[in-house]
């Protein structure tokens, strides 16, 4: 092989490799932008400022959706007694009024005496529909769990896979380049991915030092 041959080689494996420098640099700004304004909206405007980065936010979600399905099953658990105390009495109301003679009554009170076991056998009814339904209830209440774990994986794998486009984008920069940012040591806190977890302002500040 001629040097000239060896350098167009070489020239074109660097024009290959620069190429995929600069589209794994846009994929890794599109995913750290999208990252940063997930819940941008007015109904995660509140989490958004109080939680700086995505897997917060989700993970956010995720406390508030248990929290919320805690404090449905706390109320099913409140109202399941009483309705099977209304039930049971208005039972045992229902078999006293059986026993009562309307023999003798005027005919306003014998259609008392009708409309108020009607009504405590519609009573009946009714609780126990109501039970029904607050069983379905705690039933559905199911899903959170679900939700939750689906949640903080989808989480976990956001903020990995971020993390390591990074580290790749990083591994395949240019000298140059990589003299300005930090170290790794630098950029590692608490609850890191792998070896490194890095604050949303010092990606998006990496990302500038490396152009993108």
């Amino acid at each position: 092989m001629t040097d000239n041959t060896s350098s167009a080689a070489a020239n074109g494996v660097d024009s290959t490799n620069s190429l995929m420098y600069e589209g794994l640099g846009h994929v890794v700004r599109a995913l750290h932008d999208a990252l940063t304004w997930v819940g941008a909206d007015n109904a995660l405007a509140d989490a958004s400022n109080e939680f700086p980065s995505a897997r917060e936010r989700l993970l956010h979600v995720a406390t508030m959706t248990e929290r919320a399905a805690n404090t449905v099953l706390n109320k099913v658990d409140e109202a399941s007694p009483l309705q099977q105390n209304m039930e049971a009495s208005a039972k045992a109301l229902a078999k006293q009024w059986e026993g009562v003679q309307t023999h003798g009554l005027s005919p306003e009170m014998q259609a008392l005496v009708q409309q108020t076991q009607a009504f405590l056998s519609d009573t009946q009814f009714r609780t126990q529909a109501t039970s029904a339904a607050l069983s379905e209830i705690m039933m559905a209440q199911d899903f959170q769990d679900l939700t939750g774990q689906l949640i903080k994986k989808v989480a976990t794998l956001i903020e990995r896979t971020e993390t390591d486009l990074i580290k790749l984008l990083i591994s395949g920069a240019p000298e140059g380049k990589i003299a300005s940012l930090k170290k790794e040591e630098e950029l590692a806190g608490p609850g890191a991915v792998g070896s490194i977890r890095m604050a949303q302002n010092d990606v998006d500040a990496m990302l500038a030092d490396l152009g993108f």
